[in-house]
């Protein structure tokens, strides 16, 4: 039976990014939109680079600002909602 876990999630096709303030904006080339990230977005931006899973994203936000995983979890997987829905990323 196959597991309907969300395995990788990648930056879509289209999207251009450049330094904003403490963060980063990303422009999609195909609707015009920017949509702008404080540090922690840019961090999470950044490895998506290369295709990643949910669990694997927790773990590394939560190591590298030393917060509870259960917090990381909820941050990130808000954050990739929020960019799913703009179409900034690809879920598979």
């Amino acid at each position: 039976m196959k597991d309907f876990r969300i395995d990788a999630i990648s930056i879509a096709p289209g999207c251009v990014e450049c330094a904003f303030g403490d963060g980063i904006a990303i422009f999609d080339t195909e609707t015009n939109a920017y949509f702008s990230m404080n540090a922690v977005g840019q961090y999470v931006w950044s490895l998506l680079a290369q295709p990643a899973s949910i669990d694997g994203l927790v773990e590394q936000v939560a190591a590298r600002y030393g917060i509870p995983a259960e917090r990381s979890r909820a941050d990130v997987q808000q954050l990739i909602d929020d960019l799913a829905r703009h179409r900034l990323v690809v879920v598979q």
